[in-house]
């Protein structure tokens, strides 16, 4: 039955991405009177035009003064085009939902844990123009043979299949490696330092028994979820459970008692930002986990009740993580607060930080919106969803920006971004690849009822 729904799924998608990447939607158009958001400066620029050509940025200027050259004309009054957005946290779920991101304006992710034969589909079926989904940076996941290894994992029960498992990797083609919570620590620097060799990123949610820094220092390249970073200052019975609850229940409970500004914590944020570490927060799955009681939806979801699956609906009024006994939601609302503070802190520290949601994608703008809430400009907070995460991959030459000669990846919204970064929900046009899409289109191709509120 899986094997049937799968081949229909694509049969169906196909048939969508053929209608939607065309030779007409590929036609130059020029976005004229716009807000633009460059985000190699970080800044908003009034009144600018930009043309598209041949899927490149062929042209940036102030509005009025870049000729269409009959090229289709769209006028961005009241509207801000920004660089395709990024989810740099999105594992790869069924054909429908990378239809979704991309009418959410997702030109590109990270996807940070897929198994190589999922990789190697959506991107053979992406280049074919099979399916339409953003452009894919993919690692798959080691972790040790273990009663609770990670799903999907590719296992193993050495140093030398650990080797191995990295050159596979490599081999069929994907981006980097992701190692997990039961990883036998002893085999992350010859894992990682294999990796490097290869040219390949290393990152995961940290084994049992290490800390963040541990990590880092054995060779990690990124430090994913912002629980594991919490690690760094939690007891040590609680670092040693790091491949159990105690990963999100020590965190719950004991962060609230942190002292982020102490001298050990602020040496651990002055080390990552020597190394050049990478931190993936996703705060968004805290924000729903240590805040929330049932009954309502998470913020991440608000904007979306009633427009999608009923199912998903009750999904997302399903409250938050169960409280331990002996501690209250303020308990873990307080420790919910410490992160937030450690994203700032970490911002603060010159910690590049990439916006990521481990969800369906509409996540990523609440995500940006607590990165405002931290202390990042409005400006800054779009940075981790753009420029910053395609620095990450080795992208940022070609894409994350608008920028003359760039690949014409970009998403124009109605609102002004840079007082509103909610505005970034009201997609009306995305470009990804040079093919122009509109967003009204894509959401009704994608099962959406309406646009998001």
């Amino acid at each position: 039955m899986r094997e049937a729904q799968e081949a229909a799924t694509a049969a169906e998608v196909k048939a969508v991405a053929r209608r939607f990447l065309t030779a007409e939607a590929k036609a130059p158009v020029l976005f004229d009177n716009v807000r633009l958001f460059d985000s190699d400066k970080g800044q908003f620029v009034e009144n600018q035009a930009v043309l598209l050509r041949d899927g490149k940025v062929a042209a940036v200027g102030a509005a009025g003064s870049v000729a269409a050259g009959g090229a289709r004309v769209i006028d961005g009054k009241g509207k801000t085009l920004v660089p395709g957005i990024w989810d740099s946290h999105m594992h790869i779920g069924d054909d429908w939902d990378v239809l979704a991101n991309m009418a959410n304006g997702l030109t590109s992710f990270r996807s940070p844990g897929t198994t190589i034969e999922r990789a190697q589909s959506v991107t053979k079926r992406r280049a074919s123009g099979d399916l339409l989904v953003g452009e894919p940076f993919i690692q798959a996941i080691i972790d040790q043979k273990h009663p609770l290894a990670a799903q999907g994992s590719m296992t193993v029960s050495s140093e030398a299949e650990t080797i191995a498992a990295v050159r596979q990797i490599k081999e069929a083609g994907l981006w980097g490696v992701k190692f997990y919570t039961s990883m036998n620590p002893a085999w992350i620097a010859p894992g990682g330092a294999e990796a490097h060799k290869l040219g390949l990123h290393v990152s995961g949610h940290v084994p049992a028994t290490m800390r963040p820094l541990d990590a880092v220092k054995a060779g990690y390249d990124e430090l994913t979820h912002l629980n594991f970073v919490v690690m760094q200052a939690m007891p040590q019975e609680i670092v040693d459970k790091a491949n159990t609850a105690e990963r999100i229940e020590g965190p719950a409970r004991f962060g609230k008692d942190i002292d982020w500004a102490s001298a050990e914590n602020r040496a651990f944020f002055a080390e990552l930002k020597k190394r050049g570490t990478i931190v993936d927060p996703t705060l968004v799955i805290f924000e729903g986990a240590l805040t929330l009681d049932g009954g309502v939806p998470a913020p991440a979801y608000a904007s979306y009740m009633e427009i999608i699956s009923p199912v998903l609906d009750r999904t997302f009024k399903a409250g938050g993580h169960p409280l331990v006994k002996g501690f209250t939601r303020d308990d873990y609302r307080k420790s919910y607060a410490k992160m937030v503070e450690l994203v700032r802190l970490l911002h603060e520290a010159g910690v590049p930080i990439v916006a990521g949601t481990d969800g369906w994608g509409i996540e990523l703008v609440r995500e940006l919106e607590l990165y405002n809430q931290a202390g990042f400009t409005p400006a800054e907070a779009l940075q981790t969803a753009t420029i910053v995460p395609a620095r990450m991959v080795g992208a940022d030459k070609r894409t994350g920006s608008i920028a003359v000669g760039k690949e014409a990846d970009v998403v124009l919204v109605e609102g002004d971004v840079s007082k509103d970064l909610g505005a970034l929900r009201r997609v009306v046009t995305v470009v990804s690849d040079g093919y122009v899409m509109d967003a009204d289109a894509l959401r009704k191709a994608a099962g959406y009822t309406g646009k998001p509120k």
